[in-house]
């Protein structure tokens, strides 16, 4: 169909980096955010990316929310990637500037298409499963945090078709970094939850990064378990889960008996040293002083649990911890994980 105008609407960490990457790789592609100083340092000096194997500055396309409204083309694609408890506004907000034929790729963490067919429309959804890690910090700067060469988009349908636009989106993300198309989008939805279920919110209330919450002996059986929920949920609603991070579903429901139990934790400590300094983005919000996402991750496996009647009772534990933390009732602290740990037993 040719994606020959593009938007990025949510221009953090993940949306800055599609941007920046594919703005240098020649395509059309206009930023829009509300982060008001964000958008005018981007328009004055550039948008700058710090990777690990290199470091550039571009001159973007920068708009503010309120200045959309003015635009004259319409877009042929649109990278959403606000935060899920954005996603129904955003959506109704950018639909009236998608082309006939224009599509919207949730390029954001936990399930959302469920959220925005109704507004866009199931045929104009696509789902695009995140898998590269970023921070932003200050305005115009986005840090590129994973190793060069991981894995960082899978794109796909609802309908589970690889359909030519997928394939055309595959090679026009390729730039940003190693992308594929799938064609088991709820199993890689699921997949990314629950890697999402079982450390963002952990770092949050810890202050941990990614890679120290790994090393970090008294998260590991918190993180088996809730990865155990939520492939129960998945399952029994009858998703196929792809890897969580390279390791089988069945490894941690294995683990969640006692079964496997030390090499998993070699191999989920391994893999930990692989995700470089990277911050997750709940903890990122936490200290941005911002409304994390944990109702759409543990919250999502609890709600989805409830409904098929599997307990989530770790997952729920965390959504309760994550709230006292919002709240200000509790000090950020890896001494917070001892208030899961109550949790194994259960």
């Amino acid at each position: 169909m040719g994606f020959d105008k593009l938007a990025v609407l949510g221009v953090g960490a993940i949306g800055s980096t599609i941007g920046a990457y594919l703005t240098r790789a020649g395509r059309d592609v206009t930023l829009i955010d509300t982060w008001a100083a964000h958008v005018e340092e981007m328009r004055r000096s550039g948008l700058k990316v710090s990777a690990q194997d290199e470091e550039f500055t571009v001159g973007v396309k920068a708009v503010h929310l309120g200045e959309v409204c003015s635009l004259r083309e319409r877009f042929d694609a649109v990278f959403l990637a606000v935060k899920s408890y954005d996603s129904v506004w955003a959506a109704q907000f950018i639909e009236p500037y998608l082309a006939a034929g224009g599509v919207l790729v949730s390029a954001q963490n936990g399930i959302n298409e469920d959220l925005l067919a109704p507004v866009i429309g199931y045929s104009r959804t696509l789902g695009c499963v995140v898998t590269l890690g970023a921070g932003l910090y200050e305005p115009a700067h986005v840090l590129r945090t994973s190793v060069p060469g991981r894995p960082s988009f899978a794109l796909g349908e609802l309908n589970g078709m690889v359909t030519p636009r997928v394939q055309e989106l595959v090679t026009l993300l390729a730039p940003v970094g190693p992308t594929r198309a799938t064609a088991n989008l709820w199993g890689e939805r699921w997949a990314k939850l629950t890697v999402n279920s079982m450390g963002n919110a952990l770092a949050g209330i810890t202050g941990l990064s990614s890679a120290e919450l790994r090393a970090n002996p008294d998260a590991f059986a918190i993180t088996v378990r809730v990865a155990a929920e939520a492939v129960r949920v998945a399952e029994t609603l009858g998703v196929q889960v792809e890897p969580l991070g390279g390791i089988l579903p069945q490894a941690y429901l294995d683990a969640a008996r006692g079964v496997g139990l030390e090499a998993l934790r070699k191999t989920w400590a391994e893999r930990g040293r692989q995700l470089g300094s990277g911050r997750p983005s709940l903890l990122q919000d936490v200290m941005k002083g911002r409304r994390t996402e944990v109702e759409y991750l543990n919250g999502y496996v609890v709600r989805k649990g409830k409904g098929v009647g599997v307990p989530t009772p770790m997952n729920e534990a965390i959504v309760e911890v994550t709230k006292r933390l919002e709240a200000g009732e509790l000090a950020q602290a890896p001494a917070n994980l001892q208030l899961l740990s109550r949790h194994l037993s259960a």
